[in-house]
């Protein structure tokens, strides 16, 4: 166990034994889970979160010592990560075991210590399908970037890169018909003034530590963080949960914690794999269905001239361009890996190399799901017995076909030339969503509007399994501000403030 978590955490026995009552239990820290959970803590709510895996960090490994490590960062990812398999449906139906083709990362802040910083908004058009607005989701976006210290051209937050390089490269970009802007970060820019220091990475974790909310004992208004906890299923009767079931991680014998309220946050594919375990399909024939993942390849670019200081460009999508790139460096020749996600890359002034991400919307077909193993060679006990059944769509397709037509185009327009691609498939963005898509009219989906399942209404998902399709962007930002929206739909029921109370 981490040293910190004598000092931050509590165990699963104690909790489980305690005659205190949980208003709110959370299953998983990541953005999404904190984030709720520190505002229902806020409202006065007692709240614990769960989490399958240890306590190793309290920051991003990009605010830490460990930033450019590149020798001791794969160390640091592999005291989390676990494997998990997305495979397609003929390989799935042989009935042999899925290869473990994917990484996830369980930890306390799990993914929020490892993300890359980028974090523009979802844009207008990519609502057209949620049974939201972009209007209504606005004010969401705003707290979001509030929380998260986001900083670039939609913020008063200044860009994290600022050299006349940066903006030479977008002046030939706009010059060229390319729309381009400093990309948006989840990296603090403020200044430094009046005992103020900035946070670096947004982190789950930073946040948490932070709030000033973490007790060792369940109490209004504090949040108990459990971690090294998986959890195996929830119980339900009646139209309401009765308890969710819990073991240690490292093996042991489950217990039965019982909440008010009771909330999936531990990312879409996670959130889905609890709630098929929990028998929720029986509910709804779409829960574990409609999933979807980013078009992702990578291309890597090479000057045909030096840039003097590092760059970050954002090309973003367009109404009729549902895709977008993230171009970054220089670097001598290097290629992404799971890892640039974490260590924040030191530009080269001497390289000639630009690394390029290019995201696409993919399609949650109703085909693409996820379903349970009992295979459980990923470990993780439970969490490990899932496969995400998935395959591109024609529509998937068309996206791979017109960025990989892009890329070129973008290469040309900042005078490089572009050394070689790379189609990555489905799951190795992870951007997921899906899984327990939401709906205006019960029924129609499995979760409300506030991400609360409608046959269940003690029961509630805060992360991107509720979302019937994504856009272009990262997930991170859009996921903190859905689940500002989920806790603020959980504390209108729990407090009988919701209008048609449930």
């Amino acid at each position: 166990m981490h040293p910190l978590s004598n000092v931050l955490t509590a165990d699963l026995s104690t909790v489980a034994t305690s005659e205190a009552g949980i208003d709110v239990l959370v299953v998983g820290s990541g953005t999404a889970g904190v984030t709720s959970a520190i505002e229902l803590a806020g409202k006065g709510l007692s709240v614990v979160i769960l989490e399958a895996g240890p306590l190793v960090m309290s920051t991003h490994v990009g605010s830490s010592p460990f930033r450019s490590r590149s020798d001791l960062t794969p160390k640091v990812h592999d005291l989390v990560r676990y494997r998990t398999a997305w495979t397609d449906r003929a390989q799935y139906e042989t009935g042999t075991p899925p290869e473990r083709n994917n990484d996830a990362w369980s930890a306390v802040g799990g993914r929020t210590l490892f993300w890359g910083g980028c974090t523009p908004r979802f844009t207008e058009w990519d609502f057209a399908d949620w049974p939201l607005s972009h209007e209504a989701f606005d004010p969401y976006y705003e707290r979001a970037e509030a929380l998260m210290h986001v900083s670039g051209p939609h913020t008063t937050r200044a860009p994290f890169f600022r050299s006349e390089s940066q903006t030479g490269l977008l002046a030939r970009l706009n010059a060229a018909g390319i729309g381009a802007e400093d990309a948006s970060l989840g990296v603090d820019t403020q200044e430094v003034r009046n005992g103020y220091i900035p946070r670096g990475f947004d982190c789950a974790a930073d946040r948490l530590v932070r709030s000033g909310l973490l007790s060792e004992t369940v109490a209004p208004g504090r949040i108990v963080l459990v971690p090294d906890t998986v959890a195996n299923r929830v119980e339900h009767a009646d139209g309401r949960v009765s308890g969710l079931i819990a073991a240690p991680a490292a093996g042991g014998a489950e217990l039965r914690l019982r909440a008010r309220h009771y909330t999936f946050a531990g990312g879409a594919i996670q959130s889905t794999r609890l709630a098929l375990a929990s028998g929720l399909k029986d509910l709804h024939p779409h829960v574990g269905t409609h999933v979807a993942d980013h078009q992702f390849i990578q291309g890597l670019l090479k000057l045909r001239k030096p840039l003097d200081e590092p760059i970050y460009a954002f090309v973003p999508p367009t109404a009729d361009r549902p895709y977008h790139i993230q171009i970054q460096g220089p670097f001598t020749e290097t290629w992404y890996t799971p890892y640039h996600a974490t260590v924040w890359l030191d530009c080269d002034p001497d390289g000639l190399y630009l690394l390029a991400y290019c995201f696409g919307v993919g399609e949650p077909s109703e085909s693409n799901e996820v379903t349970l193993t009992d295979d459980a060679g990923a470990g993780r006990g439970d969490m490990g017995k899932f496969a995400v059944v998935a395959e591109r769509s024609a529509a998937d397709n068309r996206v791979l076909a017109e960025m990989e037509v892009f890329l070129p185009q973008v290469a040309e327009a900042i005078d490089a030339d572009l050394v070689r691609t790379h189609v990555n498939p489905l799951g190795a963005a992870l951007h997921e969503i899906g899984g327990l898509r939401m709906s205006q009219q019960e029924g129609a989906g499995v979760t409300d509007t506030y991400g609360r399942f409608w046959a269940l209404p003690n029961l509630s998902v805060a992360d991107a399994a509720a979302w019937p399709s994504q856009g272009s962007a990262n997930s991170y930002l859009t996921i903190t501000a859905w689940s500002l929206r989920h806790a603020e739909g959980v504390f209108a029921r729990l407090s009988g403030t919701a209008t048609g109370e449930r």
